[in-house]
């Protein structure tokens, strides 16, 4: 008689993770996934992770996704097909076998909560990345009658409901009181590693922006909206120029807005200083060759974090920034400006000048601050992986 094969103890079950996201498109939040995977897949190999990315497009980040180990899956349903695409994400939770459904699309999560009905699948979080509560349409109408439906789905399907802040978490559970294990903020964790830049490139990539040497280097780093408020920017810059403080104001970002940018800043005369980089994957590099990174956006609602004013931190670049940021985003107060939108173009201007005109933040400082901190892509990685105790 044989014996059974001997159990190898140190064998663990894969744990089938499915991200539903929009796509791997360089968006703040999925380059932030893709940062966490390379983290994960060294510290906790028995997740296997899956992107289903809901516009159905391929993105940059799918082969990085890829090299990482992760399955990507583009949905063969527009979004707008809603009942279509329930049907399409539900086959594929099903055939996936997965045990965790993580969505990352606010309360538009509801679409993909319902399509994980009746298919086995162990654990349900709803990740809040904004304070807004919009849905992709601009019908108004079809605003003010879906969004509670779609937010009380959340909030009674999901398992767990993950803000980035302490404001994004809010936005989902109102003023409810968040339940202990349920409602949970997880902050993004950064790669502090990507600011390890030597001198020369940053150096040679400064020359870039202010070839003479003479100006000091305003940074806007950001999706190029409206929402964003880059017009701002434009205005605060001129009046620093009128008043004799040479800047360069750098915009590293694409969207609707960058020829409008573009308009005014020849309108304003001041179209020599400003520069339109456009998509840029060295935002580190940036960041360590400027003086200053503008952050003037709306304030209404705010940010669900702000992911570059903790980059900026991690930079040691002094912070100019609207109250459109949560308090959470603020974890080195003496290299953060708070300033209203309320206080005009002047206010802002003379806060600018106090900034430029002082000494840089010591770098090491700032960046060991960040890898000490809440922020730091070990406690990031850590924290999310926690959230999948219940299906391991």
């Amino acid at each position: 008689m044989t014996s059974p094969p001997r159990r190898d103890e140190s064998a663990v079950r894969s744990v089938r993770l499915l991200h539903v996201v929009e796509n791997l498109n360089d968006q703040a939040v999925e380059s932030w996934l893709l940062r966490i995977l390379g983290r994960a897949r060294t510290d906790y190999p028995q997740f296997h992770w899956t992107f289903y990315c809901a516009l159905g497009k391929p993105g940059r980040g799918d082969s990085r996704a890829r090299e990482l180990g992760a399955e990507v899956i583009q949905s063969p349903v527009s979004l707008r097909e809603t009942l279509s695409f329930v049907r399409e994400l539900r086959l594929t939770i099903a055939r996936g076998r997965y045990d965790v459904l993580h969505a990352h699309h606010d309360i538009v999560s509801a679409v993909y909560l319902t399509a994980s009905m009746r298919t086995g699948i162990r654990q349900r979080i709803v990740h809040i990345h904004n304070t807004s509560m919009s849905l992709p349409t601009p019908s108004a109408l079809k605003q003010a009658i879906v969004r509670e439906p779609m937010r009380q789905i959340c909030l009674h399907l999901a398992d767990k409901r993950v803000g980035i802040s302490r404001d994004a978490l809010r936005s989902m559970i109102g003023n409810r009181k968040p339940r202990e294990g349920r409602d949970i903020v997880v902050y993004y964790g950064i790669d502090t590693a990507r600011f390890d830049v030597p001198p020369a490139v940053v150096s040679d990539l400064r020359q870039t922006m202010d070839p003479d040497g003479s100006s000091r280097i305003i940074l806007f780093a950001g999706r190029m909206t409206e929402y964003k408020n880059p017009q701002f920017a434009l205005l605060v810059a001129r009046e620093l120029l009128s008043r004799g403080t040479s800047v360069v104001l750098a915009f590293a970002g694409v969207g609707p807005e960058e020829q409008a940018v573009r308009a005014l800043a020849d309108k304003l005369g001041i179209g020599s200083n400003v520069k339109l980089l456009g998509f840029r994957d060295d935002l580190p590099q940036l960041m360590l060759a400027s003086d200053m990174l503008i952050w003037p956006g709306q304030e209404e609602p705010r940010e669900g974090l702000g992911l570059g004013i903790i980059e900026a931190q991690a930079a040691g670049l002094p912070i100019l920034m609207s109250r459109s940021v949560p308090e959470d985003a603020i974890e080195i107060e003496d290299i953060v400006t708070v300033m209203p939108l309320a206080q005009g173009v002047a206010g802002w201007s003379d806060a600018a000048e106090r900034i430029l005109s002082g000494k840089r933040p010591d770098r090491h400082r700032c960046r060991a601050a960040i890898e000490a901190s809440r922020f730091s892509l070990e406690a990031g990685t850590r924290n999310i992986m926690q959230l999948y105790d219940t299906a391991d």
